[in-house]
C-alpha cells in the first residue's frame, strides 16, 4: 500500500504539503503593510521575503518530522522526513540567499532588527529539537510564529516608514499579529488527534478542544469589536480599508471555528485559514 494513503490528510496537495500556500500569503501581508504605511519599498525585499518565510516553515516540518522520524501520523511531517535529503540542501541555498540579499541591498537597521529576529526564530526551533517528554516547560508555539511572522514581514515597511506610526497604523499590525495565533490555534484544533498521537505539543493538545474553540470565538469576535469601535474614532476615512479587511478576515476565521465539521472534511479549514491572508493584498486596490 502507498503510505501516503495511511494517513488522514493524505489529500493534502503538495501546494500546502511545501508551504506554497503560506508564502503566498506573506506576500499579500507585506503588500497590505507597505500599502498601510505608504512607504516605497526595496525591489529586493520582495525576494527576500518568500525565501526566508519558506525557509523558516521548512525548517519548522523538518524539525517536526525528525523528531518522529517515519512514525509521524501527520502526512506533511512525514513528507518533509522522507524527502529531508532533497530539502536539507534546498533551504540552505534559500536561507544563504535570503541572508547574503539582505546584507547587500537592506538597510543597516533593518539588518540589524533581522538579526535579532533571526536569534529569536533561531531559539524557537532548537526548542522544537527538544523531546516533548523531555521539555520540563510548556511554551506557547503558536505565539513564537505568529510574533515572528508578523515581525518578519513588517519590519522592513516600518523601517522605510521612519517614525513611530500612529495608532491608526498600529492597530491592523496587531490584528495581523492575533489573526496569525487565531489561525496557528485552529489549526492545532483540527490536527488535535494527530498531534496527540505524534506526542506534540500544542495549544489545543494544553488545553483541550472544547476550550480552545471557546478561546477562539472569544478572541475572534472581541478583536471585531475593537477594530469596529476604533475605526469610529480615525480621523482619516483612508484608514478604514485596512479594517474592512482584517475584518472580513476575522469573519471567515470565525465562520470556520463555528462550523468546524463542515470545515473538517476535505481540509476545507487549511485552505480556508490560509486563503485568508491572501486577502490583505487587496488593499492596493483602495491605494
Amino acid at each position: 500500500m502507498n503510505k501516503k494513503n495511511s494517513f488522514p490528510e493524505s489529500n493534502q496537495p503538495l501546494f500546502q504539503v511545501l508551504s506554497f500556500d503560506i508564502v503566498l500569503g506573506s506576500l499579500a501581508v507585506g503588500l497590505f503593510a507597505v500599502t498601510l504605511l505608504g512607504v516605497k519599498t526595496n525591489p529586493v525585499w520582495w525576494i527576500i521575503l518568500p525565501l526566508a518565510v519558506w525557509t523558516v516553515y521548512t525548517v519548522d516540518h523538518l524539525a517536526d518530522g525528525l523528531k518522529q522520524k517515519d512514525k509521524s501520523t501527520i502526512y506533511r511531517h512525514d513528507y518533509h522526513y522522507r524527502y529531508r535529503k532533497i530539502l536539507f540542501p534546498l533551504i540552505l541555498f534559500t536561507g544563504l540567499c535570503a541572508i547574503a540579499l539582505t546584507f547587500i541591498f537592506l538597510d543597516t537597521a533593518i539588518i540589524k532588527w533581522g538579526i535579532v529576529l533571526s536569534g529569536f526564530v533561531l531559539f524557537y526551533l532548537l526548542i522544537l529539537l527538544i523531546p516533548h517528554k523531555h521539555r520540563h516547560f510548556y511554551y506557547h508555539k503558536e505565539v513564537f510564529i505568529a510574533f515572528a511572522y508578523t515581525s518578519g514581514i513588517f519590519i522592513a515597511p516600518l523601517v522605510w516608514y521612519g517614525r513611530f506610526p500612529d495608532y491608526s497604523k498600529w492597530l491592523p499590525v496587531i490584528v495581523i499579529f492575533i489573526l496569525v495565533w487565531c489561525e496557528t490555534v485552529m489549526v492545532s484544533f483540527f490536527d488535535y488527534d494527530l498531534d496527540k498521537a505524534d506526542g506534540n505539543a500544542s495549544f489545543t493538545v494544553r488545553y483541550g478542544k472544547r476550550k480552545t474553540r471557546q478561546i477562539l470565538i472569544t478572541a475572534l469576535i472581541l478583536t471585531a469589536l475593537w477594530l469596529t469601535v476604533s475605526a469610529f474614532f480615525f480621523e482619516n476615512r483612508k484608514n478604514i480599508p485596512p479594517v474592512l479587511i482584517e475584518l472580513l478576515m476575522l469573519s471567515v476565521l470565525l465562520i470556520i471555528i463555528y462550523l468546524p465539521d463542515y470545515f473538517k472534511s476535505n481540509n476545507l479549514y487549511r485552505w480556508f485559514g490560509e486563503i485568508v491572508f491572501w486577502l490583505p493584498g487587496f488593499l492596493v486596490l483602495f491605494k
